[in-house]
């Protein structure tokens, strides 16, 4: 029976009092069968006033669907075939053109104009968008609305470049200012970069190639303070985007403090070349003259809880081990622990390898069944929760994928030693409902992140029906991940019948990965053949720890590559909210950072590099060391006068935060206060150069439509993971409608209304009351003569 509910359940309220009065009277009453009709006759009225209705779900299916050409004329696009949208309008029937140009690309606020449910949109456009709405929320929206988004691929009829620079907008005088400039391309571009400093002083010009992105990495020292200028130029037929300039705000060096009981180390030689650098042995009283504070191997006193508060109120900690230190040095349980990001107690990495498990609940899974009615998704979580018991996963940290038509991670990955009945309660919940399609990639690519966040080896298991026939680009893209995937794969195909079909098997052989059949009922421990058992090697004693970087999205070891080896550390532990950046082989830290209170702290588990690191301290490798001490500086200029902005291009609005004591002028835009000494400043520049407010430069470049160009290669996953997907022209005027007909097909849920099954139940109840009373009174009186 279907649930019931109601419309305006608040009239419901007056039932029970109506039910418990009557019965009360009809109990008292000479005629209860009278006084019972018409309370039930009133309790029919009141709840048919509720309105209650069931929900009843109907498939609708559009047979010649309603399409959308949205044709991009914006500048990007001077590089693709501009006839492309004509060609389909007439190629494609019950299809209309919508265009949009401009100096700017609002591919997503386009998109949410155009959706109409149940509708199809076919995007000619390179993919960009820059302006509005974010695209992957637009296309998340569509697909609510049952709207399908496909685009049209595109090859460039002609070769476009842009250059930029990317890089802080503040250096520290005297020192080492590193910046990437980066070409893009819609082809193969072949030229001459060339970097200029200030009064167009040359500092880098070679000739590059580039065919998509391809970037430099450039330092310069600048001598003076105040605003210093970037420029990078390159030279093709389109000049609009050739030339990139950046300024860059120039600020005495920081003072950092040293606190050390040695007088000369490598730590102290590269700190005394880009800072500032006081050193005394012991930590002072007063801080408040300093950026950040070092502390070098230091044996725990009291006296180092004062910094604290010092780091509470904005400053900066980096606290470097040595045989005096951390664990060494009665760090635990300490003051100065609660600011650090790490406790002074060894870490345990556990579990070698991490394993994720890839399960699909696509809809083909959902409504097939097996011999005796067994849905076959439930076959599926049945030889997954059997996989768990596994004795060679025992040792694992196991996370589960889920994929249809997205990607969900349903669990990171776990220690199966504490997290079995997690695991199994999770996969065994998995109830899936509507029409999701087969699109594995995204499983894939989820599976692969969550891989990358482990420090060990990692498996990939997935399950499926391999029901990939009609997603040749779900192929081909699984195919390119899997392979680029540093991962040992197993692909099991799940059945209902033997000969039931499915892609799997040839996945697997184009990707070298390993492949089982299970028809309903196999077991996976029947048929799941082990690898041979390989006896370990004997493993010579450890004297040297590589170190890697794990974590590239952060400041300090963002474009950072570390080669180096040290010998000897301190055994921490990273605590919960800190991050990992820098670690060795086993997966115990090197580098582990976190925001304490307004401050920043950071730990370094190796030494000075007198004894442990060395090479950590040498010219390729010292980058690690000044990048973290930037960071824990912050910015270097006073609290109480700085400017904050980024880079701005001609054309799109530009916000600048200034924190000052007096409210700033600036006759371009508006200036506003949001909090105490701290300003917005919002203009749109229409022209590029540097703006200046005060002596502070701001660069504006040319427009951000001409930065990306080319095809946009991420717009084929962000199309299929919201139930679109990319066709050229000619599959586009084969195959658009028939997939816009089957992607139309949708499950409609209506509301049907019981309110008047009621009323007809309640005049029927009167009615019949009243001939009955009719009939008695008839009766009664006897034959008439």
């Amino acid at each position: 029976m279907p649930d019931i509910y109601f419309a305006m359940p608040q009239l419901l309220w007056p039932l029970p009092l109506l039910l418990l009065a009557g019965l009360a009277y009809a109990y008292k009453s000479k005629n209860s069968l009278l006084v019972l009709s018409r309370v039930a006759v009133f309790s029919l009225v009141i709840v048919a006033a509720a309105n209650p209705y069931v929900v009843a779900s109907h498939t609708t299916e559009s047979s010649n669907p309603s399409i959308t050409i949205l044709d991009d004329k914006t500048s990007s696009m001077r590089v693709f075939d501009q006839s492309v949208a004509a060609r389909l309008n007439l190629a494609l029937p019950n299809s209309q053109v919508r265009f949009f140009s401009g100096d700017a690309t609002p591919l997503g606020d386009e998109i949410m104009q155009n959706a109409v449910a149940g509708s199809t949109l076919v995007l000619v456009s390179d993919g960009y968008s820059n302006k509005g709405r974010l695209l992957k929320d637009a296309l998340a929206l569509a697909m609510d609305s049952n709207v399908t988004v496909f685009a049209i691929q595109m090859a460039p009829k002609e070769v476009d470049a842009s250059v930029a620079i990317s890089g802080t907008n503040t250096a520290v005088l005297g020192g080492d200012y590193p910046f990437k400039v980066v070409v893009r391309s819609s082809g193969i571009y072949q030229g001459t970069l060339t970097v200029y400093a200030d009064d167009n002083k040359a500092i880098y010009s070679e000739d590059i190639i580039a065919n998509g992105t391809t970037s430099v990495k450039i330092s310069h020292t600048f001598t003076s303070q105040g605003t210093h200028s970037l420029k990078a130029v390159i030279s093709d037929g389109h000049p609009i985007n050739n030339e990139y300039q950046k300024a860059v705000y120039v600020v005495p060096k920081p003072n950092v403090l040293l606190v050390s009981n040695a007088a000369s180390t490598p730590l102290a030689t590269v700190l005394s070349s880009l800072y500032n650098l006081t050193q005394a042995p012991n930590l002072p009283s007063d801080l408040s003259n300093y950026k950040a504070v070092v502390l070098e191997d230091q044996m725990y006193s009291p006296s180092l809880n004062a910094i604290k508060d010092y780091v509470r109120n904005g400053g900066g900690l980096v606290v470097v081990g040595g045989p005096d230190s951390y664990e060494l040095g009665g760090y635990y349980g300490t003051g100065l622990e609660e600011v650090m990001p790490t406790r002074s107690k060894p870490s345990t990495f556990e579990g070698g390898k991490a394993m994720v498990l890839v399960l699909d609940i696509s809809f083909s899974l959902q409504s097939t069944r097996t011999k005796d009615g067994t849905p076959l998704l439930d076959y599926e979580k049945a030889l997954a929760l059997e996989l768990l018991k596994s004795p060679d996963f025992q040792d694992c940290k196991i996370g589960v994928v889920i994929f249809g038509t997205k990607a969900y991670a349903v669990q990171d990955p776990i220690l199966i030693a504490r997290g079995r009945s997690i695991l199994e309660e999770r996969i065994a919940g998995l109830s899936p409902t509507g029409t999701q399609n087969t699109y594995l990639d995204t499983g894939v690519q989820l599976a692969w992140e969550m891989l990358n966040t482990s420090e060990g080896k990692g498996d990939l298991i997935i399950l499926s029906d391999g029901k990939l026939y009609n997603y040749p680009d779900v192929y081909s893209h699984s195919i390119q991940l899997i392979r680029q995937m540093n991962a040992t794969t197993r692909m099991i195909q799940v059945q209902a019948f033997p000969g039931a079909g499915g892609e799997l098997s040839n996945l697997a052989a184009d990707t070298g990965a390993d492949f089982a059949n299970f028809v309903y009922p196999d077991s996976v421990t029947t048929k799941l053949q082990q690898a041979p058992e390989v006896k370990p090697e004997e493993v010579a004693a450890i004297t040297s720890y590589p170190l890697a970087v794990v974590n590239t999205n952060h400041y300090i070891t963002s474009d950072m590559e570390v080669n180096a080896n040290i010998t000897g550390f301190n055994d921490i532990t990273p605590k919960p909210g800190s991050q990992k950046l820098v670690a060795m082989a086993d997966g115990k830290p090197a580098l582990t950072v976190w925001r304490y209170g307004l401050g920043r702290a950071a730990s370094l588990s190796t030494d000075d590099g007198t004894q442990w690191a060395s090479q950590l301290y040498s010219a390729a490798n010292s980058a690690l060391i000044s990048s973290t001490i930037n960071w824990a500086v912050g910015d270097p200029r006073p609290e109480n006068k700085r400017i904050e902005a980024e880079d701005g291009w001609a054309g799109t609005p530009l916000m600048i935060t200034v924190l000052s004591s007096s409210r700033p002028a600036f006759d371009q835009g508006t200036v506003e206060k949001i909090g105490e000494n701290r300003y917005t400043v919002t203009f749109t520049p229409n022209a590029k150069g540097i703006y200046y407010l005060g002596n502070y430069g701001i660069t504006v470049n040319y427009p951000l439509e001409d930065l990306n160009l080319g095809f946009n290669p991420d717009l084929s996953n962000l199309l299929m993971a919201n139930g679109g997907r990319i066709f050229t022209e000619a599959e586009a005027r084969k195959n658009l409608v028939d997939e816009a007909r089957r992607m139309s097909v949708r499950t409609v849920q209506d509301r049907v209304s019981r309110r008047s099954a009621l009323l007809l139940a309640a005049l029927a109840i009167f009615l019949g009351e009243v001939i009955m009373r009719r009939l008695q009174e008839i009766r009664l009186r006897g034959p008439q003569r």
